[in-house]
């Protein structure tokens, strides 16, 4: 009898902290995650900044990025 007294209480009690632990929701979200975009998001943004008149100023800005980025691997 008392076996299965603890039991049943043992079997709550995890029970208890095991659904109140799958309570957070995406409101208790971390504030500093991070947003990641999509191809799609990346896409708009490049056609809105770079145009005709820009094109050969944003190309050399990313090849020196990329260079640096070269340089930097070990």
């Amino acid at each position: 009898m008392l076996r299965k007294v603890l039991v049943i209480i043992v079997s709550s009690t995890i029970s208890f902290f095991c659904f109140n632990g799958c309570d957070k929701t995406s409101s208790d979200a971390e504030p500093n995650e991070e947003v990641i975009k999509t191809v799609a998001e990346y896409e708009a943004e490049a056609e809105a900044q770079i145009n005709e008149e820009n094109m050969a100023e944003e190309l050399e800005k990313i090849e020196k990025a990329l260079e640096q980025e070269i340089s930097e691997e070990p």
